[in-house]
């Protein structure tokens, strides 16, 4: 008898953003060996939230929407403006810090990646003072915090499976959970890259409009044999407090 899939999160049925899922509903294991299923309704990953409508926002904050965390580059807001920062809404913060993307950040202008795994690898070894920051703006006493990139797979996927992880989530769950993206948003992403290459003037790798399974495979192994994992990447290279860590899983298990 085939072994059952792992557990993938499905999108919000909201009108405006294809890409807004629930990291609820993992199978995890703690360190004391106790095993679970992570809570729902506090932690949400999103693509670009520009296309929001006003009942999608009606719908996130009764889901229990208290924070908003953007990723995008200062390049990408000039032109995909998040409404959350644009239109402030009493009882939900918004908060801006970019993650290193050597694709979205510069418009595509730059030298491309040969593979999203660079790109994963060179924002975990580059910029994780950011990625601390984000882990702390995570970190709310209760109600729900929706972080997002542009289209919610590079960025997004990372910190993901450093939360993820961090809360005792299987690989293998990880794993899928990042390549079902391509389900949600394949269209998009073609099209996105045949307009890059359109303006480019050349063909733009595929690999880099595609959530392969094999990119996040090669990414979680760099983070555990250059930092030991997770959490201590998160501690030693990113500066987090143990206790706010300890928080961050503990909400996500459910357990605040």
């Amino acid at each position: 008898m085939p072994a059952p899939k792992p557990y993938t999160s499905q999108p919000l049925p909201l009108a405006g953003v294809r890409n807004t899922r629930d990291l609820g509903g993992f199978p995890f294991v703690d360190e004391q060996g106790r095993s679970g299923t992570t809570a729902r309704g506090v932690f949400l990953r999103s693509g670009s939230l520009t296309r929001l409508t006003l009942r999608d926002r009606d719908e996130l904050e009764a889901y229990g929407l208290v924070r908003v965390v953007d990723v995008r580059s200062n390049f990408e807001l000039r032109f995909l403006p998040d409404p959350y920062a644009r239109r402030p809404h009493p009882g939900v913060s918004y908060a801006h810090i970019p993650l290193m993307d050597q694709l979205n950040s510069n418009g595509f202008a730059g030298l491309l990646p040969e593979s999203m795994f660079a790109s994963y690898r060179d924002l975990l070894d580059g910029d994780a003072p950011n990625v601390g920051r984000v882990m702390a703006a995570l970190d709310v006493p209760e109600g729900c915090v929706l972080f997002h990139c542009r289209v919610g797979k590079d960025r997004t996927g990372v910190i993901c499976m450093l939360l993820l992880e961090l809360a005792g989530v299987p690989r293998a769950n990880i794993v899928a959970d990042y390549a079902v993206t391509q389900n949600y948003m394949g269209g998009f992403l073609r099209l996105q890259r045949v307009a890059v290459s359109v303006a480019l003037r050349r063909r733009v790798p595929r690999c880099l409009f595609e959530s392969d399974p094999h990119e996040m495979e090669r990414t979680i192994d760099h983070l555990h044999g250059r930092y030991g994992g997770a959490r201590r990447y998160l501690v030693e290279q990113a500066g987090c407090d143990p206790a706010l860590l300890d928080r961050l899983a503990a909400r996500l298990r459910g357990r605040a």
